[in-house]
């Protein structure tokens, strides 16, 4: 199919009401396009005490885009709680594989909340974690919150430079991952859990592999600061704090829709 085509043919899906899908034939906007439309059609919620539904922000959190091997594209979107606290993330991301010469969409969530989630599509179950995909802990030694958003942000990203994390990407032997300097979300709300929070990244290459949260959280004697880390893939992750080992997870399967961390081919 001709790159025109293939453009009038995701126009008339988009028109039909159903998501467009491009591939590795289509430009890196027209791809985005089609990930924008797969996200929003999935349906996500907190469940547990507090039930709620949370929403995708519309721009990704992040753009991937290509990586060596066969990684033609890819983005990380973001659902939100009424905060703006990031609850789940999800990287749709194109791969080129034998059967697959244009790639194939592949979609990998990963539970952020401190509660089970699920998530829908078209009315049909996709994901269900059933335990959450954090547990928060007290940062060593932190200094308590500062009292105006920009020194908080600047405690955030000095006790972000605090931790080291390294992965076995591919099996290939493990290596450093490179923290974002800049956070991929910001949030928070005035006595509210938390009250202020910041959401770093760090990525192989451009794609991200363990995210880091830094909070300021309510705690036994008043506001104090809190961390907890995800992983973003399925490959053997260990991190550090202060050059302590703090986290680490195995290689592990991302089959099982019931567990924090999922993957499964996407067919529109």
């Amino acid at each position: 199919m001709s790159p025109t085509l293939l453009s009038i043919h995701l126009l008339t899906l988009a028109l039909l009401g159903q998501p467009p899908v491009a591939d590795g034939r289509n430009t890196p906007e027209e791809r985005l396009a089609s990930m924008r439309a797969a996200m929003k059609s999935y349906e996500v919620a907190r469940e547990g005490d507090q039930p709620a539904p949370i929403e995708v922000r519309d721009e990704p959190a992040f753009r991937v885009g290509r990586q060596k091997g066969n990684f033609l594209d890819g983005a990380i979107f973001l659902w939100l709680d009424e905060a703006g606290r990031p609850e789940a993330a999800m990287e749709a991301f194109l791969l080129r594989e034998k059967d697959a010469p244009d790639g194939k969409w592949i979609h990998e969530f990963t539970s952020l909340s401190t509660a089970p989630l699920s998530a829908s599509r078209e009315g049909k179950p996709r994901w269900h974690p059933s335990v959450p995909g954090l547990e928060f802990r007290p940062v060593p030694d932190a200094p308590r919150p500062a009292s105006t958003p920009a020194q908080r942000l600047r405690q955030m990203r000095a006790i972000a430079d605090d931790f080291h994390a390294d992965d076995n990407f591919g099996d290939r032997g493990w290596g450093a991952l490179r923290m974002l300097t800049t956070p991929i979300a910001r949030y928070g709300k005035t006595g509210g859990t938390p009250e202020d929070g910041a959401l770093f990244a760090f990525v192989e290459g451009t794609d991200p592999e363990v995210f880091l949260f830094v909070e300021a959280r309510k705690g036994a004697n008043g506001l104090q600061w809190q961390y907890a880390l995800a992983p973003m893939g399925c490959w053997a992750v260990k991190v550090k704090l202060k050059g302590r080992a703090t986290w680490e997870l195995p290689r592990r399967s991302t089959g099982d829709p019931t567990r924090p961390l999922f993957t499964y081919q996407f067919w529109p």
